[in-house]
């Protein structure tokens, strides 16, 4: 285990935890989509940490960084309606997609 990047993973994923569960103030909106991309790149950058910080980066630690990324997101999802936040399957898809970028280019990167 590499642990500057555990470290770098865990604080991403309190960014990520802590900014997903504040209340957001009525009225206040993003344009259509940007959220979207907001959820891909915090989990892209998520990933991305978890699976440099794993030794070994084959398909298995690939998959298994894609699950934990997006069980944390599908996790955080359901605590939004905890905080005044809706819950979105939208939001949950673009959680997975980054996830999966993110453990991709943490895998090519290394390669190189």
């Amino acid at each position: 285990m590499r642990r500057r990047w555990a470290g770098v993973a865990v604080a991403l994923a309190v960014v990520v935890l802590a900014t997903s569960l504040v209340p957001v103030p009525d009225g206040d909106s993003v344009p259509t989509g940007a959220d979207k991309l907001a959820h891909l790149a915090g989990y892209a950058a998520v990933a991305f940490a978890a699976t440099r910080a794993v030794e070994d980066a084959g398909r298995r630690t690939l998959v298994s960084v894609v699950l934990a990324v997006s069980g944390f997101g599908a996790g955080v999802e359901v605590l939004q309606p905890m905080v005044g936040r809706g819950a979105s399957l939208g939001d949950a898809v673009a959680n997975l997609a980054g996830a999966a970028v993110g453990a991709v280019a943490a895998a090519v990167s290394r390669s190189r």
